[in-house]
């Protein structure tokens, strides 16, 4: 993966959205920024194309995303973010077999009940020796919460793992599993997993889950004036808080991982 270290994801993003959100997203721009987009490359759960807007240095040919007013704001991004967008489903990718060279998707396919048929379609739309590149949530995203820790530490176990299903049900995360799980997962659609690397330390994901809280403000004059942050000056208490965590080694095990995998190229030059 190339070196990132020179560019810095947080600020874009704590003046574009919400403080939680800022700092999970400028992680991941880390780790999105460094997968080598061979063209064309398909972006699956564009959203309104704000991430690939800070996240990637060159167009992307195809953002598709179910919500059409999502994507008409995509569409009207800076100039060149997005080629084209698409509207339509993970689960029946409306595209011939072998039509990019690259899939990309952040913090998506979590929220896709039917994740077998979606991986199943990103391996059918995959060239041979195409790349899937993607953001997960871990398997310890849920203990690894604020609120889950401090009522485990309270020898409150029940409220713990309550309160870790109450965040992973509020962000409709159906699919919350380890590497071994995503592994096999890609094997039975012929996919390999070439590298997986966890991200976002416990003590990262405390800041994250208190943010939510300490957010409401920012809630509030996006549901009344449109806009998560109305000044930038706002959002510099959050820079100073969250660069420790923007800038942290790796973790051994972390509320998120980063996973690739490629589609195997047989000697015939054929997909296996």
């Amino acid at each position: 993966m190339k070196s990132t270290t020179d560019r810095d994801f947080l600020t874009p993003h704590l003046e574009s959205m919400a403080p939680h959100r800022a700092l999970l997203r400028s992680v991941e721009c880390k780790f999105m920024n460094a997968v080598e987009l061979v063209h064309p490359v398909l972006d699956i759960g564009c959203g309104d194309g704000n991430f690939a807007s800070i996240a990637y240095d060159e167009p992307i040919d195809v953002g598709l995303d179910p919500m059409d007013r999502d994507l008409q704001e995509a569409a009207a991004m800076r100039p060149g973010v997005y080629l084209d967008v698409v509207q339509g489903s993970a689960t029946s990718l409306p595209f011939r077999d072998g039509s990019f060279a690259t899939v990309v998707s952040n913090c998506v396919i979590e929220h896709i009940p039917d994740v077998d048929a979606t991986l199943s379609e990103i391996s059918r739309v995959l060239k041979p020796g195409g790349t899937f590149a993607t953001t997960l949530p871990s398997e310890h995203y849920p203990e690894f919460l604020l609120g889950s820790t401090a009522l485990r530490k309270a020898r409150l176990d029940r409220a713990s793992a309550a309160y870790g299903d109450f965040f992973n049900k509020i962000s409709y995360h159906y699919h919350v599993d380890p590497p071994g799980v995503w592994d096999e997962r890609l094997r039975r659609v012929g996919l390999e997993m070439r590298q997986h690397t966890y991200y976002f330390s416990e003590q990262a994901h405390h800041a994250f889950d208190m943010a939510h809280y300490l957010g409401l403000p920012n809630l509030a004059s996006k549901r009344l004036l449109g806009k998560w942050v109305l000044h930038p000056a706002q959002m510099k208490p959050y820079a100073w808080w969250y660069r420790r965590y923007y800038d942290e080694p790796l973790p051994e095990t972390g509320a998120y991982q980063f996973v690739s995998a490629v589609k195997p190229v047989s000697p015939d030059g054929d997909a296996c």
